[in-house]
């Protein structure tokens, strides 16, 4: 499922699709990560030199695109792949909140970002609404800032250089470049479910000088929340990516596979429910060009609505569409071997991104 409307568009998606079809295969992916040490950055240097971290970014920030279309298009090649990278984390939000800061160093940070020598990882917990207050407290005295505070299930905390922390302090939010190895930081890292990498900080007694404070144009709160949305929309893109992929896959098992001499194609039941998985494809489809459109005008409830309507819809149509190509290819459906389970855990790992269907429900009734 391709976002592509530009020339530029298509050429970036055929160049990232045949990159990951060769390096990011899906045997030498599963080998690569189920391995002792998992390498999940094995495909950071080439997604830099091909100039897809760069795509993230417009050439204000070094970079030759930064719009949402554009990102849609990445993300639905990384969803149909697999990739563990972190793209989305790295190059979309952490980008988003350095292309808002007004801090002397945002633009070296980005620099580094698009070479691949920099992986920023937004840290924000805040609880199961992400637009909610973050749960870090931030006191700020004589020019030392210290942090305090747990945040679970940091992505990618695994392989990030340094961390983008948010706080609670004075009432307002307020966000930190905490580096790795930062005296008072622990990261307890873990697997995930869909094979990426994550964990838990503890922050306790981290001191930071002021300036590692981000300032920014507007607000912290206002870019966060910026962040935040063209983050769902990557979610939502990649789904839509992961579930053209499972109906290719299931439609070709249907009309391979046979079953009382005749394939199970033929069947009536399995014909409508295969119709049904289409139908959801293209639901989610349109979803994800409408916040892509939404997200080219300023912050606006209108916008936040697009977005919040988005992932529902992702989290709808993966659950069904991946539940289904599970049942129709059987016992197979849940086998290691088999791309199918991969990408349904990988579904199954996005509804708990950036808040669930129920939750952007409630915050879209809030913006009517």
């Amino acid at each position: 499922m391709s976002f592509a409307t530009t020339d530029d568009h298509r050429q970036l998606a055929d160049s990232l699709q045949r990159m990951l079809g060769e390096a990011n295969d899906f045997e030498s992916r599963r080998l690569r990560l189920c391995a002792a040490v998992p390498d999940r950055l094995a495909l950071w240097p080439q997604l830099a030199e091909l100039g897809v971290i760069a795509a993230a970014f417009d050439d204000t920030y070094l970079g030759f695109a930064g719009d949402s279309r554009t990102v849609a298009v990445v993300l639905s090649a990384i969803g149909e792949s697999l990739a563990v990278e972190p793209y989305l984390a790295n190059a979309v939000i952490a980008g988003r909140i350095l292309q808002h800061s007004a801090s002397a160093h945002a633009l070296s940070l980005i620099e580094a970002c698009i070479q691949g020598r920099e992986i920023l990882v937004l840290a924000h917990d805040a609880g199961s609404d992400p637009f909610g207050v973050p749960a870090v407290a931030a006191e700020t005295v004589d020019g030392i800032s210290m942090l305090n505070g747990r945040l679970r299930c940091i992505r990618h905390a695994d392989v990030a250089s340094s961390f983008l922390v948010t706080c609670t302090e004075r009432g307002t939010t307020s966000i930190y470049q905490v580096p790795r190895g930062t005296p008072g930081l622990d990261i307890q890292p873990y697997r995930l479910i869909d094979a990426a990498g994550a964990g838990d900080l503890a922050l306790q007694a981290v001191r930071l000088p002021s300036s590692a404070r981000l300032t920014f144009k507007d607000s912290a709160t206002e870019a966060l929340h910026d962040a935040l949305e063209w983050g769902i929309l990557g979610l939502a893109a990649e789904v839509a990516g992961i579930v053209g992929a499972l109906n290719r896959a299931t439609f070709a098992y249907l009309t391979s596979r046979k079953q009382f001499g005749v394939t199970l194609s033929t069947f009536q039941a399995l014909q409508h429910r295969s119709a049904d998985m289409f139908i959801a494809g293209e639901e989610l489809s349109a979803a994800v060009n409408h916040a892509i459109e939404a997200l080219r005008a300023p912050p606006h409830p209108n916008r936040s609505a697009a977005v919040c309507a988005a992932k529902v819809v992702a989290d709808v149509a993966g659950r069904r569409v991946g539940h289904e190509a599970v049942q129709m290819h059987g016992g197979m459906g849940v086998s290691d071997e088999l791309s199918v389970s991969h990408y349904m855990r990988r579904l199954a790992a996005i509804r708990a991104e950036l808040g669930s269907a129920d939750t952007h429900r409630l915050r879209f009734a809030s913006l009517q």
